[in-house]
Parts: structure tokens; C-alpha cells; sequence
């Protein structure tokens, strides 16, 4: 039994779900959550059908009963649960995507998601933990080192909530359209980070006004000075002595900034930033006469069993998978 297909999939018993869960947790291919049917009752009926483009993963489902569904307390992926407007079942035989305004879940990678209540269609927006940080990180220009504390409902009564529902609406239907030009590359990589920013603008978080340009209180000069020093230098031996001694201040002093204005420490901050330069270089470098290790070593990992893990963690692959994506 896969998920990964155009064609519905119907699972009529709690076996069959288990079944399913299982078989796609042990092999890592895909994420689901807890369900089960509401009632004091052992049946449980729903179809669905799931695709992956890049870092999303949509999980279409059309329940048949009331069911609750606990999303457990760690996942590796941010997580948007939209109302769909059509059954899967759809007279003409079609089963559109069109996501409808109406209770809109977001949920973190860690924290405690609770149990909710579903019956009819539904689309899951999965998008991968590290695709939305590193969005964020590229908008901030500084890596971020914590999860994104977005609100967990979106209030659908505003523009830019619509207007995200609307592309994701319309990513959704191209991708589970077997000759749809979204499957080209050259379409359907661009369009998958777009939802992935869109999200960014679309719901509450703390970085939120910073994205849609608002003034915000800039850190003082020598934390500045060690954010460029860091970024310019990363692939050096730097230590946080030695940062705050080029920036003219106490070791004190820059650890108390850099919790105050960026919410990590120095050391952390850099490692964030080797392990997103790593990983790019990953992807750029040939597997023929680049190995993971000459790249660790480059951006100052010389544990090569932490930077794996770290790697995994963080992006979901081993770094040698990243580095023979090419081929």
C-alpha cells in the first residue's frame, strides 16, 4: 500500500490505517498522524492521496465519519491543515482542490499538538522544518537557531491569508495533475518556494513585521560586527574570544548581545551558519571529486559523525545524499 500516487487510496479499517502508518514511518517516506474514528466504534473509513514537490508534501484526505486526529508533540516539518470545498467523491468523477476559507491549524515542529476533530476533505500542507527556516534565514540575512513561533490559526479574514490559500489552492491541483507542467523543474522547484515564503508573509510570527518591512530596532554596532565577521570568516577557526576581541568587547558583553538581540549564542550562531554553507556546497559540488568529509572539514566540522547528525536533523537527508542529489 503507497500514498505516493495520483489515484485515491481508500482505507476502510483500523488495520488498514495501521498498516499504512506503519509501513511509511519504518521507511521514513512519509509522516502521519495519530487517527481514529470518534465514536465508541472500531470502524474507521476515509480516502487520500499524497504528493511531494521539493520540501512539500501534500496529504489530501476526505473522511467518511467524525474522527479525531492527534498530530503527537515532534514533527519534522511545519504543518497548515485547509478545508477543501469538494468531497473526493465529485459527481463528474474530478476532485478539484480548491481550499475554502474556514478553520485554519498551523502547527510547529515541536510542541504538543493536540487532539482535533475532522470529518469531509481536507488538505495537509507539510512543509519541511529546514525549507521554512532557511527561508527565513535568507530574508533575515542571519541564520535562525529556533523554531518560528507561528500563531497557530490563521486568520483567514485577511488579504495575504486568502491570497496564500489561493496558491496553495492551485499548487495543489497541478500537483496531483500527472501531466502537469508543475512536474518540470523548471516550474515546479519555484513555485514550491514561493508557497514556502508566502507562508512567511501570510501568517503571525515575531519576524513577521521585519518581513513585511517595518522598522525594527537594529542590534548594537559590535554585535553587527560580529554577524559580518562571522558570515565573511565562517569557514575560519573562530573562537568567541577571538570575535570579541575584533569587536572591542568583553566575551561577557557579546554572549549577553547575541541572546538579547538574536536569541542564541556566538558559537551557535556560526554553526548555523557552516552547517547552511555546507549544505549549499553539498548540493553545488560534483560527487566525483568532492566528498563529504573535504566539505565538513572546510566549513570547520571535524566531527564528521556530528556533522552528519547535525546535517540529518536539519535537512531531513544524510549529507551523501545531498552531495549525489546532482546525479
Amino acid at each position: 500500500m503507497t500514498a505516493d500516487t495520483d489515484a485515491w487510496i481508500s482505507v476502510r479499517s483500523l488495520d488498514d490505517f495501521a498498516e499504512l502508518r506503519n509501513s511509511q514511518l519504518e521507511s521514513s517516506a512519509q509522516w502521519w498522524p495519530e487517527i481514529g474514528p470518534l465514536e465508541a466504534t472500531s470502524s474507521l473509513s476515509f480516502a487520500h492521496r499524497m504528493r511531494r514537490l521539493g520540501p512539500i508534501t501534500l496529504l489530501d484526505l476526505d473522511f467518511h465519519d467524525d474522527v479525531w486526529v492527534n498530530g503527537g508533540e515532534d514533527r519534522p516539518h511545519y504543518h497548515v491543515t485547509l478545508p477543501v470545498a469538494a468531497p473526493a467523491t465529485a459527481p463528474d468523477g474530478e476532485a478539484p482542490v480548491i481550499a475554502v476559507p474556514g478553520p485554519v491549524a498551523v502547527y510547529r515542529p515541536e510542541g504538543k499538538a493536540g487532539i482535533s476533530r475532522y470529518v469531509g476533505r481536507l488538505l495537509a500542507v507539510m512543509i519541511d522544518r529546514y525549507a521554512v527556516e532557511d527561508a527565513l534565514a535568507c530574508a533575515l540575512g542571519r541564520p535562525v537557531t529556533s523554531q518560528i513561533e507561528l500563531h497557530p490559526v490563521m486568520p483567514t479574514a485577511t488579504q495575504a491569508v486568502r491570497s496564500w490559500i489561493g496558491m496553495v489552492s492551485l499548487f495543489a491541483e497541478q500537483l496531483f495533475r500527472p501531466r502537469s507542467v508543475l512536474h518540470e523543474p523548471l516550474v515546479g522547484m519555484p513555485f514550491a518556494e514561493s508557497v514556502v515564503r508566502g507562508l512567511l508573509l501570510a501568517t503571525d510570527h515575531p519576524f513577521r513585521a521585519t518581513l513585511a518591512g517595518e522598522a525594527t530596532e537594529p542590534p548594537p554596532g559590535a554585535i553587527r560586527a560580529a554577524i559580518d565577521v562571522i558570515e565573511a570568516e565562517a569557514d575560519q577557526p573562530l573562537t568567541v574570544s577571538a570575535l570579541a576581541e575584533r569587536c572591542y568587547v568583553s566575551v561577557r558583553s557579546l554572549q549577553q548581545g547575541f541572546q538579547r538581540h538574536l536569541g542564541t549564542s556566538p558559537m551557535a550562531y556560526l554553526r548555523e551558519v557552516r552547517l547552511r554553507r555546507a549544505h549549499q556546497t553539498l548540493l553545488e559540488s560534483d560527487p566525483a571529486t568532492v566528498t563529504v568529509a573535504s566539505v565538513a572539514y572546510r566549513w570547520g566540522f571535524t566531527n564528521l559523525g556530528r556533522f552528519a547528525a547535525a546535517h540529518h536533523a536539519r535537512y531531513r537527508e544524510a549529507p551523501l545524499k545531498t552531495l549525489r542529489r546532482r546525479t
